[in-house]
């Protein structure tokens, strides 16, 4: 979006990231009001959600719920409901218990629960309370991203932005009239720019797995963790999914990164559809999942 009088783009370093929003409305007040209550959006999820931050709301839930019911956020509930409704529909590919795992690998702080004793089955979610029938940890690092982004856009829009973006990290939503080319840039030596989609109203989540590994114990580790085994993939696969949320895109970059076109059948159920580069021989193949292109060109 250009600059004008009623146009802007910021950026603020927020969720771990460099969190661009931009954003017009009818009057240059309106538009401020609207830019700030976005950035004030995306600070409040990141406090309540973070896994590293020994004082949130997820934390707290983490560190009681095996013994007593917690009551929880509306945040909270939105996520974790989705979350398991994932874990559902891919039979525990994708599963927001994998937290101890992940500590153990250097990716959150060290976490009292040890890994592999429970699952995503064992988070009891009820209209009054959380509680975890065994001790476990939550990590949302894999969904919690994509609300805070949805959250942000409808913060925009409630405060009279006619148009906006919001990109955090690989974790972008766009509503207004005009498409929105994307791409997606791959790392390492072979990086290279893809086009993927024109969005119009509608989100785009994407995670490059093979720039997140590092060393752990003269191992290669990644926060990528295969749920069925318990054990970290190294993937090499950069993975992008398009939906109409972004939280729903977030969480379901993973179930594409560890079931390939395995995942087609969970992707139709959220009328979601994924590209998947893979760097083969030099170059890079793209592989396309799709179902309805809800956001696309």
């Amino acid at each position: 979006m250009p600059e004008s009088a009623h146009c802007a783009r910021r950026s603020w370093l927020l969720l771990g990231t460099l969190v661009e929003i931009a954003a017009e409305a009818p009057s240059q007040s309106m538009l401020e009001s609207a830019l700030l209550a976005a950035r004030a959006e995306l600070a409040r999820i990141h406090q309540s959600l973070s896994g590293h931050d020994a004082g949130s709301e997820l934390s707290r839930v983490n560190a009681l719920a095996a013994s007593d019911p917690q009551p929880i956020s509306d945040d909270l509930r939105r996520v974790l409901s989705c979350a398991l409704d994932i874990a559902t529909r891919s039979r525990g590919v994708f599963d927001p218990t994998v937290g101890a795992q992940v500590a153990a690998l250097g990716f959150l702080p060290p976490q009292a629960a040890a890994p592999g004793v429970a699952s995503w089955r064992d988070v009891e979610l009820s209209r009054e309370a959380l509680r975890y029938a065994k001790p476990l940890v939550l990590d949302l690092g894999g969904i919690a991203k994509g609300y805070a982004v949805d959250c942000a856009i409808d913060a925009l829009r409630v405060n009279g932005a006619t148009a906006g973006r919001v990109n955090a990290g690989g974790d972008l939503r766009v509503f207004g009239t005009r498409g929105e080319p994307v791409h997606v840039r791959t790392g390492g030596p072979q990086g290279a720019l893809f086009p993927l989609v024109t969005l119009v109203d509608g989100a785009v989540a994407t995670s490059a797995y093979g720039g997140q590994r590092r060393r752990r114990d003269r191992r290669w580790a990644a926060p990528l963790i295969d749920p069925r085994l318990r054990l970290p993939v190294l993937s090499t696969r950069t993975v992008s999914v398009i939906a109409s949320t972004c939280m729903v895109a977030d969480a379901l970059t993973k179930v594409v990164a560890l079931l390939g076109r395995g995942a087609q059948g969970i992707l139709r159920a959220y009328r979601a559809d994924a590209v998947v580069l893979s760097p083969a021989r030099g170059r890079w193949r793209c592989t396309r999942l799709e179902s309805t292109m809800v956001a696309g060109a």
